[in-house]
């Protein structure tokens, strides 16, 4: 992208997709969005392991996932290492406040999914209230300056 700025303290991210187009796909758009994907994998078992090894500073995850731990679950281990989380999913749960910084809904566009994780990056980064994004729905609590 010829006009992209670069990301400011999210740079590392770890896909979490079941689908391999899908993942294929948002691999391909967040490579092109400035992002370094440290990995795409398609299980909860796989993500923890990445997580364990490697520093990461969000995750784009799904909530069906191949394997036996579920999305929620890999959500709360990623908030818990103060990892941001960004749920990309079908339809945004009920506790997705609880799990993650923002929801995104599929279908979406790969211009949505990259404004996604700028939003995010204005919530953790900036402490400001993220631009609107179509199919988003943010979580932002504004902390303590």
């Amino acid at each position: 992208m010829l006009f992209a700025s670069r990301p400011t303290c999210i740079k590392r991210l770890l896909i979490i997709e079941d689908d391999p187009l899908t993942a294929f796909d948002n691999e391909h758009t967040l490579k092109h969005g400035g992002y370094q994907v440290v990995a795409t994998v398609d299980s909860g078992e796989a993500a923890v392991a990445v997580m364990a090894a490697e520093p990461v500073d969000a995750v784009v995850l799904d909530l069906g996932l191949a394997g036996n731990m579920t999305g929620r679950e890999v959500a709360r281990l990623a908030r818990d290492r103060g990892i941001a989380v960004l749920l990309v999913t079908g339809q945004c749960p009920a506790d997705a406040s609880e799990i993650a910084l923002a929801c995104l809904g599929k279908p979406h566009s790969a211009s949505a999914l990259v404004a996604a994780l700028k939003a995010l990056e204005m919530m953790i980064c900036k402490n400001e209230a993220p631009r609107k994004v179509s199919g988003l729905t943010t979580f932002w609590r504004p902390e303590a300056a």
